[in-house]
Parts: structure tokens; sequence; C-alpha cells
């Protein structure tokens, strides 16, 4: 893709107009953030960044306003890599940043992305995060450049081709449960949970779970043991984003994920384990994340950004219906738990980071929010959380112990 095939203005994918509608106030924000072996090189840092974004155009973006819908137009003017200040994913302003839609900044021996959704989900921008990191590496060591073949990474909307309306899943309103709290806006307490892959490969095994099955459980009960002080006829539920991309058989830049809800199932009128609770996510696991289930979501997500009143409303009106019930959508979970998979740079760039994290920033609604990623031979799961009691992180921190030998934290908190 080059800049003479590249279009001035293209529309928002499905999930970028939902996330479009609320940006200035939601926290649509994601980090990809890679510890390297040596202390970061700024100008060497704009070089790469320079380099990847002219390959990656879909990037080279910015929000646009029409009559009915936000889109996106190319950006032509320069590009910022800052050093990291405040508080970590905070919610970008865009002029600041001269519109784009993702930002660059660095610490000692640490880059971080920070990725607004309007842009693209966890893939996509781990894609161009990726080439960033890799350009940066063959820079600095004076290494034989790449030259990355982008144009067989679309960016189109591909929601729209696989949307089958025979197979639309009716939208769950029931209300889960909401987690205490007051929201402190100004903070982001970030706890990095580092363990041995093959050990949790082989607690896994035994019990006839996946990871994100295990994790996701574990996640419930620490929220359940530390929050649900009081019976309730709500649940605790987990949403879980799904990429799209290896159940319709193709790739994109843009936005192309769905999300299914976990229930702990710890509402039930008995006694509540961690055991109950981990076969109830493991069944629920099952049930959802099979083809037909994952293109029903599909689906019934892109049925809604195509209901016809939303359609023809001005934008104006749009961002009020959003405003007044975007709450009320956001109720029907309790928190998030995200699994990016394996990170891999490729053996010749392995060698020159030290680790890899994911994070993404809680909200009013979700105070605490879950991510993981595996890099080499260590599982990386990170909390984050806008409420100042600490409380759940140490459960979950001695849960994990329970169950696990290997286990180091890293917080810009406190340890434990």
């Amino acid at each position: 893709m080059n800049k003479q095939n590249f279009n001035k203005w293209r529309r928002l994918d499905n999930t970028a107009k939902i996330f479009s509608l609320d940006h200035k106030n939601n926290t649509n924000i994601f980090r990809y953030s890679v510890i390297l072996k040596r202390k970061v090189e700024k100008s060497i840092l704009i070089q790469a960044l320079r380099k990847t974004i002219d390959k990656f155009l879909a990037f080279k973006v910015k929000i646009g306003s029409g009559l009915f819908w936000e889109y996106l137009e190319y950006n032509n003017k320069e590009i910022f890599v800052e050093e990291e200040n405040g508080v970590p994913c905070h919610k970008s302003n865009f002029k600041n940043n001269n519109n784009y839609l993702f930002k660059v900044t660095y610490y000692k021996e640490k880059i971080n992305m920070d990725v607004c959704h309007i842009l693209t989900d966890g893939m996509g921008a781990l894609e161009f995060f990726k080439a960033l990191l890799c350009n940066y590496i063959d820079i600095r060591y004076k290494r034989k450049q790449i030259d990355y073949k982008c144009n067989k990474i679309d960016y189109k909307d591909r929601y729209l081709e696989n949307y089958d309306r025979k197979m639309v899943l009716k939208h769950n309103t029931k209300f889960a449960y909401m987690l205490p709290g007051k929201v402190d806006k100004n903070i982001n307490n970030t706890y990095h949970y580092i363990i041995d892959v093959e050990e949790i490969k082989k607690v896994c095994k035994k019990r006839g779970v996946s990871i994100s099955q295990f994790v996701t459980a574990l996640y419930a009960f620490s929220l359940y043991s530390v929050y649900y002080k009081i019976k309730s006829k709500k649940d605790i539920v987990i949403t879980v984003p799904i990429d799209l991309r290896r159940f319709c058989n193709c790739k994109t830049l843009s936005n192309f994920f769905t999300c299914m809800n976990i229930c702990a199932g710890v509402n039930k009128d008995e006694v509540i384990t961690f055991d109950k609770v981990l076969d109830n996510v493991k069944e629920e696991f099952q049930s959802k994340l099979t083809d037909k289930k994952v293109k029903q979501h599909l689906s019934r997500d892109v049925f809604l950004g195509m209901f016809f009143p939303i359609r023809i409303a001005p934008l104006f009106i749009k961002k009020l219906f959003m405003e007044c019930m975007g709450g009320q959508f956001c109720r029907t979970v309790t928190s998030t738990m995200s699994n990016v998979g394996c990170v891999d740079f490729g053996y010749d760039y392995n060698k020159y980071i030290d680790d890899v994290f994911v994070l993404v920033l809680p909200n009013r609604i979700q105070k605490i929010k879950c991510t993981m990623c595996s890099f080499s031979n260590k599982l990386n799961i990170t909390m984050n959380s806008n409420i100042n009691d600490l409380e759940f992180e140490k459960k979950f921190n001695l849960l994990l112990k329970k169950y696990l030998k290997k286990v180091k934290v890293i917080s810009n908190v406190t340890n434990f």
C-alpha cells in the first residue's frame, strides 16, 4: 500500500463507529510495552516510527466528522515521540499528538504504544508494533533492514462481508454485578504478574482447562472473594474479546473482533469455591467459543450498527444517545479479560528484548481490567485499576501462589 493508492478518507469499521461516539469520555485506549535490554535512543526511535508509518499508511490518519458518522482521513502532519510522563495508558488528547490515534512514548529501556480502539484492535496494533520494534532494532544495531510487505495486510471492514442476518444473536440486556469503590481518574494502578509458561501449562493440563479459562476463573473468583460481600442475584460476568481473523480466515488492520460474556456462576444458591467457578468458566468457554456462536456474535454486532433508526440519525443525536445509554449497555458485564496470546518478534529480534506487556485503561464502570500475553518463557498477566483499594490485587496474588510456585510481581504502586 503506497500513498498513491491510499484513499484520502475511509469509513470507520463497525466496531470503530461505536467507539467513536464516546471517544472523548470513554477510555478505549490500550497499550503495548516492550522492555529492551538497553536504554532507548530517542532519535533512533523517531527514525523507526517514521519508517514504519510510511509502510502502514492505514495508521497515518485522524478523525473527521460527517453528518451521520465520523470517519478516518489522511493525516500529513508530523508524528511525535515523547518521554513517558504521567498515568500509564491515560486517555490521549489527540490534538496534542497532531490528531493521530496512537502515541509512541519511551522511558529508560521501555517503549510504549498507546492506541485508540477507533483505529484498530489489539491484533492490528500488534502488527504495527512488531514492525516498529524490528525497525528500531535494525537501525540501532546497524542490521540489514527488512522491507515489510504491508500490502498483504489490508484495512478493509471485514465485519460487513462476514455478516449473516440469519445468524443474529439476541443481545443480552441482563445487568451484571458491578464493582464497588470510588473511581479516581488520575490513577491507573498497574500490577504485572509474571509466571513461568511451562508451569501454568502443567497446572492447566492437570485440570483439563486452557490457560485463558484458568486465568479467567482466577480473576472472577478473586473479584468474588474481595467484593461480593452481600448475596446478589447478579452474576460476575467477564467479557472476553475474540479475534475474528482466525474464524473468518482473513487479515485486516482495522478492528475485527467480537466478545463473549463468561458467567462465573457466583449468584447460585450454594457455597462458591474456586473449583466450581472454574467448572462454570470452562463450560461457558466451550459452549460459546464455537464457530456458530462466534459468527452469531459477529452478526449481532453488525446488526446493531446497521439498525436503520441509528443509521439515519444525525451524528450529534447518536452521541447524545450514547452519552445517555452507553453506561447501561456497559452494565451487562463486570469486567474484561483480554488474552493477546504469544508475542513473537522473531528469533533474531527477541534476543534484544527482555519482556512485553499489554494493558488497558479501566473506566468508570469496569474499574478493574485484566490483560495477558506471553513472551519467551513468561506469561504476563496485567491488572489495571482506577480505585485505591488494593485488596483485590493482593487476593489475586495469593491465589496465583496457591497453584504456582514461580510468581513475580511488578507494580507502579507497591510490590507484595
